[in-house]
């Protein structure tokens, strides 16, 4: 996922028993206050896979040695579940001191007024303290000129692909075709259309690549030239704009032109998968890196930027806000426990040794313990690269309910084949500005 994606529904209230019911039963892990010892306890909150639980516990442990005044409790949520309990704790005033906030649903968390700006406790750090953060990375955690969360789990989508089906097929290397300059949108298609094999039957066995959803594909659109929102983002103008509709309709022709990307039907109980050796060409995150280094034994595989287009060569990024809690008694210590899970030795823990995301400290990312790979994805630089190539998504505080107009609207043209991407942007776009303006009847 992606970095470990939390569901992207739509926000909602849930009924004051259900919320009475829930905080009875967090209550006894829920009370502030310190340890038979004297020391201060704070309380973070994250969610992730179980070895992703592993590392974080280490650099728990690691922080607890350095404060030996402070002791951590870590809980982890299960990312279906984590928003809603988020939101509860935050609307209860029994959410934890630190916690993590998916840049996707942070917008609409801070402007409520829940997390404590950090601004001033970064004003009593050495001069320079932030100059060591990729800008793109704080640029996240702000929200009207103040800093309320630092970046964690931060990463880029990039191209995951079968190294042995590429040899196989005789066809250039992706990786060597970037540092060409070569590795065009029509490099891909063709490498994706020669990858699908079919049996004797006629039958697809292999695809070539997959079709990334909303989001994702945003780096499409750009490389094209083309953007979905106005600079303020209170309308959308994707459909007005033939670049950005040449290259939605780009991404569909994948699938129902050239036949080289599995549709829904065939993507039914998981029978094509790039773990299976089913496909040679994925759209992902860097934080997927740890799936497959652990599910693939079958095939060599690694990593290469997105495709260009006309416009450029620009990838999508995005992280993970680590918030201080606005009504902590403990803001100092919460602090420091910040500044550790953001800083050089848990960034080597997170980005070398799990390659769960990308640093966002710039001497992490020049730091050879970092650099140097022993197992895949070799490719290091590519994480590095798709960062600097990097753009941030169009997400505001009002995401949640425009990309549910987005996504029903071009369903009909990815899902089942049923128009073109000028109609479904044209839908797209009214939707979507009906709900931003307010509107009824959509």
């Amino acid at each position: 996922m992606m970095v470990n994606e939390m569901s992207s529904s739509r926000f909602s209230a849930l009924p004051a028993l259900l919320l009475a019911v829930f905080l009875l039963a967090i209550a006894g892990g829920c009370r502030r206050g310190g340890t038979p010892d004297g020391r201060i306890t704070i309380r973070y909150m994250a969610w992730g896979n179980p070895a992703q639980l592993q590392v974080e516990r280490q650099i728990v442990s690691e922080f607890e040695k350095r404060h030996p005044n402070i002791r951590v409790h870590l809980f982890m949520v299960p990312g279906s579940s984590y928003l809603d309990k988020l939101q509860l704790m935050l609307a209860s005033r029994t959410a934890p001191d630190v916690f993590r906030v998916d840049q996707y649903y942070f917008p609409a968390i801070v402007r409520k007024g829940y997390f404590l700006p950090l601004d001033p406790l970064i004003a009593e750090e050495p001069p320079g303290f932030l100059d060591d953060f990729v800008p793109i990375a704080l640029d996240e955690g702000r929200y009207q000129g103040k800093l309320y969360g630092m970046n964690v789990l931060f990463g880029a989508m990039m191209i995951y692909y079968n190294k042995d089906l590429f040899r196989q097929a005789g066809l250039p290397d992706p990786y060597e075709l970037d540092k060409q300059g070569k590795w065009s949108w029509d490099a891909f298609v063709d490498a994706a259309r020669k990858l699908t094999v079919k049996d004797s039957s006629g039958r697809i066995r292999q695809f070539g690549t997959t079709v990334p959803s909303f989001p994702m594909y945003s780096s499409v659109v750009w490389n094209e030239g083309g953007d979905f929102m106005n600079p303020d983002m209170t309308r959308m103008l994707i459909a007005d704009d033939p670049r950005a509709v040449a290259a939605v309709q780009k991404l569909a022709d994948l699938r129902w032109k050239y036949h080289c990307a599995p549709t829904p039907a065939d993507s039914a109980l998981s029978a094509f998968t790039f773990e299976s050796g089913k496909i040679a060409m994925v759209w992902g995150w860097a934080g997927e890196s740890p799936r497959y280094r652990n599910s693939i034994r079958s095939f060599k595989w690694d990593i290469a930027p997105v495709p260009s287009g006309p416009a450029g060569s620009y990838s999508v990024v995005k992280g993970n806000q680590l918030c201080i809690n606005a009504l902590t008694k403990h803001s100092r210590e919460a602090w420091e426990f910040v500044k550790f899970m953001t800083g050089p030795e848990a960034e080597l823990l997170l980005c070398g040794k799990l390659r769960r995301a990308v640093p966002t400290r710039l001497s992490v990312q020049r730091h050879p313990e970092y650099l140097k790979a022993d197992e895949p994805p070799y490719h290091t630089d590519v994480f590095l690269e798709s960062v600097r190539r990097g753009r941030r998504l169009p997400i505001d505080w009002r995401y949640q309910e425009w990309v549910h107009m987005y996504h029903s609207a071009t369903e009909a043209l990815f899902n089942v084949n049923v128009t073109d991407a000028k109609t479904a942007l044209a839908d797209a776009q009214g939707r979507v500005n009906r709900t931003l303006s307010g509107e009824e009847g959509f």
